[in-house]
Parts: C-alpha cells; sequence; structure tokens
C-alpha cells in the first residue's frame, strides 16, 4: 500500500505494509473516537485539487477536480493534525473517486492516529474506467487505528466495505465504521528512542525546521528523521529544499517560500513515496503547505494549491 493515492495517499499507506504477528492487548489501547477531536481547532486551510492523465504520450489536464483541508488543534504538547484530501467524480478525469483521511493527536511525546483510505486495485487509466460499471456495488477501504506510547506502538489494520458511491464528502461515515470495527486483532512493535510518534507530526517537523533555517540564514541541507506509523518504523527524508523569493499560482503571490522533495518508506527499503511541497517562511502562511503536488501512478499527477 502507498499513502494519500492523490499526494499523501500512497504515503499513509505506505505506513500498513507487512505487519506483525497479532497480539493480545487491550484495546483500550487503540482509539474509539477521532484523536484530536476534543482540541481547539487553531488553524485550518482548504486546498483546490488539479489532475492531469497521460493519454498516449500528452498529459491532459483539469483544474478543480477535488478538494482538500488540514486542520491544525490545540498548543504546545496537546496538539493535532487533520488531513483529508479526495477527488470529485463528477469532475474527475475518468470519474476518479480516491479519497483519504488522517488524523494524529500528539500529546506529551505519544501519539493516537486514525485513518481511512479507498482502496486501489488501477494500474492503469483503462482501469478506472472499468471500475464504473460497479459503481453501485461496494468497495473496500483500508483503515488504521492506533497508539503510540513511549515505547512501544500498537495498531489495528483492517479492510472494509462500504458503498462506491461514498466520496471524500462522506468520510464520517466511513469513519464510523472505522471505529465500530473490532474484527481486527492489535498488533504491537516496538519504539526505539528518537523515534517520532506519527506521520503528519513528523512532516510538520522537518517543514518547522527548514523554515527556521531560512528565517535565520542557515544553509538548507538535507533532514531526515525516523518514525513509527502502524506497527512499522520508517524513514521521511526531505532530499532537497529550495528557498523561492517569488512564487505565483492562480493569480496569486508568495514570498519566501520553500520548496522541499521528500521522500518516505519504510526504514531501510529503497526507493520510497515521493512527494513536493511549497510552504512558506513568514507571516500567517509560515509553515503552511502552498503547494502540495505528487504522482502516484505513472499516467496520473495531483496538485493540491492553497485555497483559503
Amino acid at each position: 500500500m502507498r499513502t494519500l493515492k492523490i499526494m499523501f495517499f500512497a504515503i499513509v499507506c505506505a505506513a500498513w505494509l507487512e505487519a506483525a504477528a497479532p497480539e493480545s492487548v487491550s484495546r483500550e489501547f487503540i482509539p474509539s473516537e477521532v484523536p484530536g477531536i476534543d482540541l481547539p481547532v487553531t488553524r485550518e486551510h482548504t486546498y483546490k485539487m488539479s489532475g492531469r492523465v497521460r493519454a498516449l504520450l500528452l498529459w491532459v489536464g483539469r483544474d478543480d477536480v477535488g478538494s482538500g483541508v488540514i486542520r491544525w488543534r490545540g498548543t504546545g504538547d496537546d496538539h493535532a493534525y487533520e488531513l483529508l484530501i479526495g477527488s470529485d467524480p463528477v469532475r474527475a478525469p475518468g470519474k476518479l473517486n480516491k479519497w483519504g483521511y488522517l488524523a494524529e493527536e500528539l500529546r506529551g511525546g505519544e501519539c493516537d492516529v486514525v485513518g481511512v483510505i479507498s482502496k486501489d486495485a488501477e494500474r492503469r487509466l483503462s482501469d478506472v474506467k472499468a471500475g464504473l460499471a460497479n459503481a453501485q456495488g461496494e468497495r473496500p477501504f483500508d483503515t488504521i487505528r492506533g497508539r503510540v506510547t513511549e515505547r512501544q506502538a500498537y495498531a489495528q489494520v483492517a479492510t472494509l466495505q462500504a458503498s462506491n458511491s461514498l466520496t471524500y464528502r462522506d468520510a464520517d461515515a466511513v469513519l464510523k465504521l472505522a471505529l465500530d470495527d473490532e474484527s481486527s486483532a492489535t498488533r504491537k512493535v516496538d519504539r526505539p528512542r528518537g523515534v517520532r510518534p506519527g506521520f503528519l507530526g513528523s512532516v510538520a517537523e522537518l517543514i518547522r525546521v527548514t523554515a527556521w533555517r531560512q528565517q535565520h540564514d542557515q544553509p538548507l541541507i538535507s533532514q531526515s528523521l525516523t518514525y513509527v506509523y502502524g506497527d512499522g518504523i520508517y524513514d521521511l527524508r526531505l532530499t532537497d529544499a529550495v528557498a523561492i523569493s517569488t512564487f505565483e499560482r492562480d493569480g496569486r503571490v508568495f514570498h519566501d517560500v520553500i520548496r522541499g522533495r521528500f521522500e518516505t518508506g519504510r526504514l531501510g527499503s529503497y526507493p520510497g513515496s515521493r512527494f513536493e511541497l511549497i510552504f512558506g517562511t513568514i507571516g500567517p502562511l509560515a509553515e503552511i503547505p502552498i503547494l502540495i503536488s505528487y504522482q502516484p501512478k505513472w499516467w496520473l499527477h495531483v496538485e493540491l494549491t492553497l485555497r483559503s
């Protein structure tokens, strides 16, 4: 699996691979509600999705084919991140209906995580079109519920069936199914010292450190860290970072931003899933993604641009 098949899809799902042997663990270790839901929303930004598909030797693009939203909750040691990204089958090429949701709550170095993602079976654009014949049936969704403590990580990874017509606007319905599911055994992995407790928090950390270096006239360098996700340990690498004085997109101009190229994958496994972010370094958009770019398939390229 990969994470957000549309941007973070392929990245997050990569963390649900190669599960360890199930172990009997009390269910109180596993979240029963959306992580961080009791914390106040401190920031929220929405994104417009653009997509391109390759037809023979040409790329055919379409604007505004879906949406994304990122929420920041809480402050200090107790904070959370929410990410929802999805295509709109009414507007997307090939009526593509791919979406995913991930929430992480961090409290004192520990983390709760809940995620849902529409399962990906398409290897080519023709597979997407063929899948439209089953539009009224059900399709699988991969889910994860986990808790990372100081020394261990516990996770339940499952696949559930839900209506094929559900889109990212119906995330709450699929989340309820995931939170009510008690069919999966709990898996456990040790958390080594220095390993971060979640994926979204790890991305935020690399963005924060890189923005700080730019603000203090320090050279932008490649950086990496490890994080635990589900029942596995993963690398997150900032492979390249470039300062850009002026960036223009959709008639808007952004100043003093950084283009960062990232790669993530299971520890010791290369290459991993790659994605690109352009994020602010000063003012109200400091450390905020302005552009998210990802190519999950050879025939599909997706960008999310800050809307508000």
